[in-house]
């Protein structure tokens, strides 16, 4: 981010971000690549992740089939969400915005809704997890720790995307050393037995696809913020580099941790995830398992700090739809103490073993409501429009997309209804499951029925008339586009 996204205000608050869901400018288009592999890698090697590594081993599957249903599953997520990641240097626009032209102004705010529950969702259940991690690695009352990272998670956040970007480069570096010294003691040592990964054994179809789906519902949930780390990235930025790098941080950092948490439970079954680090890690060299916990801790405190930056870009955006709003800076800090003090106090009170008891169910459901808008967000940039969109459009109440858009609510719901036969959870089994012995697809479902549907509901869509009046409605957008208090 170069200087010109600063205003006159001098010291600390010169270093806080200005922009929010506004556009930004060729001139404020500064990003790097490698950023794109960091702030993914760092956010997806993270404590939360050990629990969806644990999923296969607590059902029975052994290491070999709980990382090859990991992998599939990481491959799966990563695929739309780093394609997503192609429209943040395209429009120059955060994730939700975008949202406007397949929903409407007043249609995507049920989307908006659903992401700022998952930013919260996370804010919390990241500062809970980290609140009972602080209280057993330093002592003390594990509240209190919650409520010490989530505001450090806040003030990342305040100071903004070039901040995120720096801290997330600096944890990717811990967390790649870390998890290379781990992996390499306990192979070398011989603390991980052949047989662990003998594939002639404990294979089940449903506990093998329950996996997969739990990997690909989490890398997904990244989805809903991927342009908001992209968007101040040139606008001539290659897709395929973006696309390339963007992977390489979402998957590898996802199955890195993801496979440490399967080893802890194939290693330490009776344990809880964070103490079978702990102690997993020690037999490497002492010490380790406390590097490990404060290393993936890192990891974590960097994903609060950015679902707590976007959860503020998705509510103004929700406001900006209900009453038009000047995105300034002081609106930017409003919404983030909004958010992070919420999610702060939730965190100190929520139970400590919820991650344990309800983690893998709050995935499967948000896979399935993830799934619909996804496919249409990506069939509507890639296929129906090609890109073609109007910035200045989106912002206005008379504009092009208008307030409801009843191709995409009507694919959304219809995509739904189509994927409940298909579920597979702990209070509800769809009749296809039952039929497949429990399999659960409703999420591979999900996606090309959204897309297909889309797609046919804007055949009759009329695309010429929308270009001619949006072919002037952005001109010298980039010179009106200034930094904002």
């Amino acid at each position: 981010m170069s200087d010109s996204t600063l205003t006159t205000q001098t010291g600390v608050l010169a270093r806080v971000e200005t922009r929010s869901i506004d556009y930004v400018p060729a001139a404020e288009r500064g990003g790097k690549l490698f950023d794109q592999a960091t702030v993914w890698f760092a956010g997806s090697a993270q404590l939360l992740s050990l629990a969806t590594g644990a999923i296969g081993i607590s059902l029975g599957l052994n290491l070999g089939w709980t990382l090859l249903a990991l992998a599939l599953g990481t491959v799966l997520g990563t695929i739309p969400v780093s394609v997503h990641a192609t429209q943040g240097p395209h429009l120059g626009l955060p994730q939700m915005v975008q949202t406007r032209p397949q929903f409407g102004r007043y249609g995507a705010l049920i989307i908006w809704a659903m992401a700022i529950i998952v930013y919260w969702g996370y804010i919390v259940l990241g500062g809970n997890l980290l609140g009972s991690t602080g209280a057993e690695l330093a002592g003390g009352s594990a509240p209190a720790w919650a409520v010490v990272v989530c505001l450090v998670a806040i003030a990342l956040a305040v100071f903004g995307y070039h901040w995120l970007h720096v801290a997330q480069r600096v944890i990717t570096i811990v967390l790649v050393v870390v998890i290379v010294v781990y992996v390499v003691g306990l192979v070398s040592g011989g603390f991980i037995p052949a047989e662990f990964f003998d594939l002639t054994q404990t294979f089940d179809p449903v506990s093998f696809s329950i996996v997969v789906v739990a990997a690909t519902g989490y890398q997904l949930t990244w989805a809903f913020f991927v342009s908001d780390y992209s968007r101040y990235m040139p606008a001539d930025t290659h897709k395929g580099a973006i696309i390339s790098f963007t992977s390489l941080g979402l998957f590898f950092g996802l199955f890195a941790f993801m496979g440490v948490g399967a080893v802890c439970a194939a290693l330490l079954p009776t344990e809880g995830i964070i103490k079978s680090l702990a102690v997993t890690g020690d037999y490497v060299f002492p010490g380790l398992g406390a590097i490990m916990l404060i290393a993936g801790g890192l990891g974590l405190l960097g994903l609060m700090a950015m679902c707590v930056y976007g959860g503020s870009l998705t509510l103004i955006t929700a406001l900006d739809s209900i009453r038009p709003v000047k995105p300034t800076r002081r609106l930017r800090v409003i919404t983030i103490l909004l958010i992070g003090l919420t999610g702060t106090v939730a965190a100190a009170l929520i139970p400590e073993d919820f991650l344990n008891t309800s983690f893998s169910t709050v995935l499967f459901v948000v896979g399935y409501f993830m799934a619909p808008w996804t496919a249409i967000n990506l069939t509507d940039f890639f296929i129906v429009r090609r890109g073609r969109y109007s910035i200045s459009e989106m912002f206005k109440r008379d504009g092009v997309y208008g307030l409801w858009n009843w191709r995409g609510i009507v694919t959304y719901v219809m995509t739904l209804a189509v994927m409940v036969p298909f579920m597979n959870l702990g209070f509800y089994e769809g009749p296809v499951s039952v039929a497949l012995g429990g399999v659960d697809i409703a999420f591979f479902v999900g996606i090309p029925v959204a897309g297909i549907l889309y797609w046919l509901f804007c055949r009759s869509l009329d695309l010429d008339t929308e270009f001619a009046r949006i072919a002037d409605a952005d001109r010298d957008l980039d010179a009106v586009a200034r930094p904002v208090e």
